[in-house]
């Protein structure tokens, strides 16, 4: 390393020299730092050296009434010395530092901390050209201000006129992105707010988080003519929504106003980072600790919340954390006209209460334009009462409502509510399955009928006054539900098919099919034993039933049943009586063929007996027995087939009769008939 040697000074030839290169080397850096402080204080080396990242600030100065003060005017010690002014100049490289290494703060001076500090932006800062003892002041319309008794405080200018040199105020937005954080730089706050003033003034004997307490009456900074209503509370519908609404906003950070519809952003986030980092500065220099912009209490800068809200609401605002679950039930019940005074809930129906308790408390659908005593009975039916009566309501509540309003539910005006087709299987095979939409209901909520009906489930006193039994039926019913032959009735308030029986006891029903007409095929079958060995007690059952309907068994529509006049063959009947003779008995009566319903027809024993051909003749004779009722039976050619000998079968005698007289003569006829019976035919036929 090369040593500066100080030889040449004591050398008398060389002395000159060295004096000369010298004060060479003193003037040129004298010229480079005269000329370097002169560069660096000027607007252009602020703006696009040194700031040229943060050019919100820029901006922000180009629109103020100060931009055609020099920066170092403000930003630099009011009538420094130079060593004061060197080592102003060297704490300001730090700046340069973080820019080129990307580490710069945006936005610059995030919490206006600079104008706090009354060692880096004291009042000599602006009374270096503002004389306040020879300037007019004039502040804005309806304020008034003392300049003298704020400094008497202390509080110097910038700690209220923050951004005087900086405007941000018009339509003007920042839009300049931090590289690392991606995010938007955003406005400062506005020391020149009402919410701003109230960082030092207060209604209340407690000064402010600042630590700094000063008179918060209208009158000490507002003239008696000043209209101190804000034009949002003469805005339609203020009270009761608006203020609330205005009352729960966040206030902007820069105006200090409530923002509407504001539930925070990313530049607040942004600039909440930026203060976090700002606060231990602060705290380092000599200036106010105060509270931020933002978090000073807009409505608490004219009402003293303690007793202006809780004097209406008699009750905390807004509600604590523990309010919704701990104090607001019984809130409800004691002094629900004072939640009727911001929620409105007797004029919209308790809209307000229904779309928690009827909504997202109890996960319920729930639509706020439509009255919860209309759509209440739908959500119930869907997931039943068990919410209603753990939570709010007790049944005594239910009742007592639908028996003053006697609603009567949508599902129970059904047809099918009551009852519906309800059939069993075959003896032997799983019971019958509910089929009334009554019953289904309350398989799935028995809980909400007890709402009207009464606890007890399906053995209730209702339940029990309809269906007169046990239900459902118990595991031993089947066995010993004979007596339900005397009372037919109580088991069809269920099974309204009139056939349930037959689809159990009769072995070859067929469930949906009535045993009327089923059974014709399965007596044929295997006959009328099986009706007699388990249900019906004797063979009136079925005439009594047969009688009544007056039913006519399929067979006895054949048209040949009751007789067949063709020779040689037998009506059907008869065939039936002597394959199943028994079986005529159930509707004709006892007796056989000497019933009284055979007798009535036949007129005469029936079979014939063995010697009727003999006897017959004799019986005609004496009138016992007369042609009418041989016809009942047979026809005239099974006569004809006996008395005319050469007889053609089915073919009336008339027909060709004259070709056996012909053959045979006349002499045969007269066996039977008369000489004269012949002439009297004749001669009618005639004629």
């Amino acid at each position: 390393m090369a040593k500066i040697s100080l030889a040449g000074f004591k050398d008398p030839v060389r002395r000159p020299r060295y004096i000369v290169w010298t004060g060479v080397v003193v003037l040129a850096l004298a010229a480079f730092i005269i000329i370097a402080f002169g560069a660096t204080s000027t607007y252009w080396f602020c703006a696009n050296v040194c700031h040229k990242v943060q050019d919100d600030a820029i901006e922000a100065y180009n629109r103020s009434s100060h931009r055609m003060v020099s920066c170092m005017s403000c930003h630099e010690p009011v009538n420094a010395d130079p060593i004061t002014f060197t080592l102003k100049k060297a704490k300001a490289l730090g700046e340069l530092v973080l820019t080129v290494t990307n580490k710069f703060e945006l936005p610059l001076n995030a919490e206006s901390h600079l104008a706090m500090d009354t060692e880096e932006m004291g009042s000599r800062q602006c009374t270096q050209c503002h004389d306040l003892k020879t300037r007019k002041v004039t502040p804005s319309a309806g304020i008034k201000i003392d300049h003298d008794a704020h400094e008497a405080k202390d509080i110097h200018c910038t700690a209220c006129h923050n951004r005087v040199a900086h405007n941000e105020s018009g339509d003007w937005e920042p839009s300049l992105i931090d590289p690392q954080t991606k995010k938007k730089s955003v406005k400062h706050q506005n020391f020149m707010t009402m919410t701003a003033c109230f960082r030092c003034h207060t209604l209340t004997s407690e000064p402010p988080a600042g630590g700094i307490k000063a008179p918060g009456t209208c009158s000490a900074c507002h003239p008696a003519d000043f209209d101190l209503k804000p034009p949002s509370h003469k805005e339609k519908g203020f009270y009761p929504e608006g203020h609330a609404k205005l009352a729960m906003a966040k206030v902007d950070r820069s105006t200090g106003k409530p923002v509407a519809n504001e539930s925070g952003s990313e530049a607040e986030e942004a600039t909440e980072g930026a203060a976090a980092e700002k606060e231990g500065e602060a705290a380092e220099g000599e200036g106010l600790h105060l509270v931020a912009v933002d978090q000073v209490d807009y409505c608490a800068t004219c009402h003293v919340k303690a007793t202006f809200c809780m004097g209406c609401h008699g009750m905390e605002m807004p509600h604590p954390a523990e309010f919704k679950e701990k104090t607001h039930p019984q809130v409800a019940k004691t002094k629900m006209d004072k939640c009727d005074m911001c929620h409105q809930v007797k004029k919209t129906n308790y809209r307000f209460c229904n779309e928690c308790h009827h909504g997202t408390k109890v996960n319920w659908k729930y639509d706020p334009k439509v009255a919860w005593q209309t759509q209440h009975a739908k959500a119930v039916s869907t997931n039943g009462v068990s919410a209603c009566l753990g939570a709010c309501h007790d049944q005594k509540f239910c009742v007592e409502c639908h028996t003053k309003l006697k609603p009567l539910p949508t599902s129970h005006k059904d047809p099918k509510w009551l009852h519906d087709k309800l059939t069993v299987t075959k003896y032997g095979s799983a019971a019958a399955q509910p089929s009334g939409k009554h019953a289904l209901a309350a398989l799935k909520a028995i809980d909400s009928c007890d709402v009207c009906h009464g606890p007890g489930g399906t053995n209730a006193k209702f339940c029990k006054g309809c269906h007169g039994m046990e239900m459902p039926h118990p595991d031993t019913f089947k066995k010993n539900h004979v007596s339900g032959r005397k009372t037919p009735q109580l088991c069809a308030n269920c099974h309204t098919f009139k056939e349930v029986c037959s689809d159990c006891h009769h072995v070859d029903a067929v469930n949906g099919v009535p045993w009327q007409k089923q059974h014709p095929k399965a007596v044929a079958a295997k006959g009328t034993a099986p009706c007699f060995e388990k249900c019906h007690e004797n063979k009136q059952f079925c005439v009594d039933c047969h009688t009544k309907l007056k039913a006519l068994p399929a067979s006895h529509k054949a048209s040949d049943w009751t007789r067949n006049l063709a020779l040689g063959k037998s009506a059907k009947h008869s065939a039936a009586y002597k394959a199943q003779p028994d079986s005529c008995e159930y509707c004709h009566g006892t007796g056989g063929t000497e019933s009284t319903f055979c007798r009535n027809c036949h007129k005469l024993p029936m079979p014939h007996p063995a010697n009727f051909k003999d006897t017959h003749k004799a019986d005609f004779q004496a009138k016992k027995l007369t042609k009418p009722v041989c016809t009942n039976c047979h026809s005239q050619y099974f006569c004809d087939n006996c008395h005319h000998k050469g007889a053609v079968a089915n073919q009336a005698w008339r027909t060709y009769h004259p070709n056996i007289v012909k053959k045979n003569g006349a002499e045969p006829c007269f066996e039977c008939h008369k000489p004269t019976y012949c002439s009297y035919c004749h001669v009618r036929l005639i004629h």
